[in-house]
C-alpha cells in the first residue's frame, strides 16, 4: 500500500511540474511578441518621422474653394500651411481650428490628395441680419450667431433686429423671442411681394410687446405678438395687400397681430 501511494504521487508531480513548463514558455512566448511589437512600432515610428520630413511629401500646392466674403491667401495664412509643409506630418485639427477661427467662418473640411496636394473647402457664414447691440451692429446667421462687426462701407441691406443684449442672448432658438424674429424673416424670403425681406426694416424684440415689425416703405408699429410666426406672416400679408388695394396704407397707424385668436386689429390717423 506504501508502495502505490509513492507511484501516485510521483505521477501527480509530474503534471505539476509539466503544467508550470507549459506556463513559463507561453510567458516567454508572450514577452517575446510583445517586443517583436514594441520593435515593429519603433520602426514605423521612426519611418514615419522620416517620411515626415521627406520632400516626397512636401505640399506643392493647396486647392481652396468656397471663399466669397474671405480670399484664398487669407485662408491660406490662416491654415498655416507653406512650402515647407509636409502632407503626411500635417496637423488637420490644428490647421481647421486655425482657419475656424475666422469669424467668416462656419465649418472647414479637409483632404489630402497623395502624394503632395491639399484640398481645403470652407463653408461661411450666411447673414440673415444684422443685430443692434451695445457694442455696435453685427450681421447674424439663421442659427442666431452674432459673428462679425458690420464695418462701413460694408453691405448693410439687411433687416435689423434691436432690443438685443448680450447677457441676455438666448442659449437655445427654440421658443425665443431672437428665433422666432429669424423665422419670420425666413418666411419673408420665400418671395412674397406683399412683404419681401427686403420691405422689413425693423424687428424689435424684448418687453411686454414680444415681437413689433416696422416696414421700409412706412415705419407705422406692427405688434406680432409671440408664438405662431408662420400664421401671423400669412395673415399680415392679407393685411397689407387689403390696404394696399383700398389705398388706405397711407393712413394706417399700428397692426395688432395679437389682438386675439385669428383677429387683426388695424388703426387708423385721425384726420386733422
Amino acid at each position: 500500500m506504501q508502495k502505490g501511494k509513492s507511484i501516485q504521487q510521483r505521477y501527480g508531480g509530474g503534471r505539476k511540474s509539466r503544467t508550470l513548463d507549459l506556463k513559463k514558455k507561453l510567458a516567454i512566448l508572450g514577452v517575446g511578441f510583445l517586443l517583436l511589437v514594441a520593435g515593429f512600432a519603433v520602426v514605423g515610428f521612426i519611418v514615419y518621422k522620416a517620411l515626415g520630413r521627406s520632400d516626397f511629401f512636401q505640399i506643392t500646392a493647396t486647392n481652396i474653394q468656397g471663399c466669397r466674403r474671405t480670399t484664398k491667401n487669407l485662408i491660406l495664412e490662416m491654415s498655416g500651411v507653406d512650402v515647407h509643409s509636409n502632407l503626411l506630418a500635417l496637423d488637420i485639427k490644428k490647421v481647421k481650428a486655425g482657419i475656424e477661427a475666422h469669424e467668416w467662418v462656419e465649418s472647414v473640411e479637409i483632404e489630402r490628395d497623395w502624394p503632395t496636394r491639399l484640398t481645403i473647402v470652407i463653408k461661411e457664414r450666411l447673414p440673415v441680419a444684422i443685430v443692434s447691440l451695445d457694442n455696435g451692429l453685427f450681421y447674424l446667421d439663421q442659427n442666431g450667431v452674432a459673428f462679425a462687426q458690420v464695418l462701413p462701407p460694408e453691405d448693410m441691406d439687411y433687416p435689423i433686429i434691436t432690443g438685443m443684449k448680450r447677457d441676455e442672448w438666448p442659449r437655445n432658438l427654440k421658443d425665443s423671442q431672437l428665433g422666432e424674429a429669424l423665422h419670420f424673416i425666413k418666411y419673408a424670403g420665400q418671395g412674397s411681394s406683399i412683404l419681401p425681406k427686403q420691405n422689413i426694416s425693423e424687428l424689435h424684440v424684448g418687453g411686454e410687446e414680444n415681437i413689433v415689425l416696422y416696414l421700409v416703405d412706412r415705419p407705422f408699429p406692427i405688434h406680432l405678438g409671440s408664438g405662431n410666426i408662420g400664421t401671423k406672416y400669412y395673415w399680415l400679408t392679407k393685411v397689407l395687400y387689403k390696404l394696399y388695394k383700398s389705398k388706405e396704407f397711407e393712413k394706417a397707424a399700428y397692426v395688432r397681430m395679437d389682438y386675439g385668436r385669428n383677429q387683426v386689429l388695424v388703426g387708423f390717423d385721425e384726420p386733422v
